[in-house]
């Protein structure tokens, strides 16, 4: 029996105007409620929950696209047919160079240690490192440079890939109709090399530039923390929410539009077996720090683990992290059934996200708000509020381009042999 491949792959993605009015309305109520809490005497819970949500969604966006890179660069063919969605997740990349400056130059003096005289009557090591390193000018031009080329890396590897597909079809008119016109004869260009070689850079830029957004907005807010390892524990952990958030829309989408032939079980089984791997991972790269912190058993060192282990609410939700990212994927992704029943494996991938976002919050919130913790209602609509704004941003992306990579060598030769595994 012979498969229409175009038919299968070139799928239009309409999604309803009330995801639309509901997206664009949370989105409203979240900002809304972040200026009415910075005007209404609580600046330090406002900016603390834009701070924890910078930081979230930026990893998560980035972590998206590395996905997609990482199986041009292995030559996978197994989630060929979720790279589009993984790409889609760069449609929020505008959002988070615009988050940082705001971060930067709004924010910075009332959270960000850098900015602020403290640091000078601290000990000498620690008032030099502030001085030289964590200085206005080295963070801006640090984390401006190193996220700026990262974003301009992604934009080249989404033109190759999006022009593949659409090259000399017309499909698109107004400022895109560039990634659907006709090439000029004598200038076609090997798409599929471009696009391994952006991968690589990519690759080599995400690991730079999230480390230092590792170091500069996290680790740097408590003034006697150190760890060399913290980039990798950050960016590995916005590698596994944004494989968990992969899975969730990817689930929601097929449902919504019957996507079953080109995303099958299989797709949800390998994802679920990765999850499986980072979520051990992770737990590696936090004992990895835990353990040399413990044994040296410095005052210095110690006050950091100790505030987020013996504290509370710290510790009830440092339990509940371990549980969540760790505890829950390991015991339930070993059988095979949860891996390929959906509703089981979303329920996994949101538990492991959800927990993702509650350890932001256990690494940030000791750091800014030092005499008491607050994160109510107004903290959850802004956060609701980001989560709308992403969720809009990659609604708009998935509706305008191809969901599927339409002429991917490699998805077509796995549909057209009978999808095997």
């Amino acid at each position: 029996m012979s498969i229409d491949v175009n038919a299968l792959l070139d799928r239009k993605i309409e999604f309803p105007k009330t995801l639309d009015y509901f997206l664009y309305g949370g989105f409203i109520l979240g900002l809304l409620t972040f200026v009415y809490t910075l005007t209404n005497g609580h600046a330090d819970v406002a900016w603390t929950a834009f701070h924890l949500n910078f930081v979230f969604w930026a990893g998560v966006s980035h972590g998206g696209v590395l996905f997609a890179c990482a199986m041009r660069i292995t030559s996978s063919s197994w989630g060929r047919s979720l790279m589009r969605i993984c790409e889609s997740f760069a449609a929020f990349m505008p959002v988070v160079f615009v988050l940082l400056l705001v971060l930067l130059f709004v924010d910075g003096e009332q959270t960000l240690l850098y900015f602020s005289e403290d640091y000078k009557n601290y000990d000498y090591i620690t008032a030099r490192k502030h001085s030289l390193w964590l200085n206005f000018n080295s963070v801006l031009i640090r984390s401006v440079l190193l996220i700026g080329t990262l974003h301009i890396l992604t934009y080249y590897y989404l033109y190759h890939s999006i022009k593949q597909d659409c090259e000399g079809t017309g499909r698109f008119k107004g400022f895109f109709s560039f990634l659907s016109a006709t090439p000029e004869e004598g200038k076609d260009i090997d798409h599929d090399q471009k696009l391994y070689k952006y991968s690589i850079a990519i690759a080599f830029a995400y690991s730079l530039s999230m480390t230092f957004i590792a170091f500069d907005f996290i680790m740097s807010l408590d003034v006697h923390f150190y760890s060399t390892l913290f980039g990798v524990y950050y960016f590995m952990a916005s590698v596994l929410a944004a494989l968990g958030l992969v899975v969730i829309i990817s689930s929601m989408l097929t449902i919504r539009f019957k996507l079953e032939q080109v995303i099958t079980q299989f797709q949800y089984y390998d994802a679920a077996k990765l999850m499986f791997g980072l979520s051990v991972f992770w737990l590696y790269t936090f004992f990895s720090q835990f353990l040399p912190i413990w044994y040296a058993n410095m005052p210095e060192e110690t006050g950091f683990i100790a505030t987020r282990v013996f504290d509370e609410p710290y510790k009830s939700l440092s339990w509940a992290i371990l549980t969540c990212v760790f505890v829950i994927p390991f015991v339930t992704l070993i059988p095979r059934t949860t891996k390929i029943v959906k509703p089981l494996l979303v329920t996994i991938a949101s538990v492991s996200f959800l927990g993702l976002f509650v350890e932001k919050i256990v690494l940030i919130y000791p750091s800014l708000m030092h005499d008491h913790f607050h994160f109510g209602l107004e903290s959850i609509l802004i956060s609701f509020g980001f989560l709308c704004l992403f969720l809009l941003c990659i609604t708009k992306f998935l509706s305008y381009f191809p969901i599927f990579g339409l002429r991917d060598k490699k998805l077509i030769k796995k549909l057209t042999s009978g999808g095997e595994h």
